[in-house]
């Protein structure tokens, strides 16, 4: 396996989904306290229900519905963190990579910028960034009325090959939002 493998997960849901690393999918749930549960199950921040299989060939990591971001940080700095953390290298060291993931995300503009300073938008760009940094199997996306639409943010295309390192799983309540993001 490489990327992720949901069996039994809850109920309602598919007896199994599987997310390979390049895959983008959406999770319909009936209500904002299930996606919750089912991104925290994921991630690994809960313990799954009994006989459900949660397994992830490498790191799994989420990116809130408002991106994520620590407020006292440039958004640089947030990248750069989420990379350090997970590689263990100096902030200059981590720059130049931060930087190129900054730039196939479309923030090489407000990389000096602070959160509160971003729109919504830009806010959960950056959080995928971020996220991106770790070098996950998997990265779960939130989601909520009101923000932007993953879809109309993220562009899976030839144009940023960054995006396909990783499986895309969104979690949402509402159909309409996943218009535009993979299957």
């Amino acid at each position: 396996m490489d990327g992720l493998l949901l069996e039994r997960l809850l109920p309602a849901y598919p007896e199994s989904l599987r997310l390979d690393i390049g895959v983008q999918r959406s999770l319909l749930t009936g209500s904002v306290d299930e996606a919750r549960y089912c991104a925290d199950v994921i991630v690994g921040q809960e313990d799954p229900p009994e006989g459900a299989v949660v397994k992830a060939s490498q790191p799994v990591r989420l990116v809130p519905a408002e991106g994520g971001l620590l407020p006292h940080l440039t958004v640089l700095g947030n990248i750069v963190h989420g990379h350090t953390v997970t590689h263990r290298v100096t902030r200059r060291a981590a720059e130049g990579v931060c930087r190129m993931t900054a730039s196939s995300c479309g923030l090489e503009d407000v990389l000096d910028r602070y959160p509160h300073e971003l729109t919504p938008g830009r806010r959960r760009l950056a959080g995928v960034a971020r996220a991106l940094r770790a070098v996950p199997a998997v990265i779960v996306l939130e989601d909520a009325a009101g923000l932007p639409t993953w879809g109309s943010l993220l562009r899976f295309d030839k144009t940023n090959p960054e995006l396909f390192s990783a499986a895309f799983l969104l979690i949402t309540t509402d159909a309409d939002r996943t218009t535009g993001f993979g299957a």
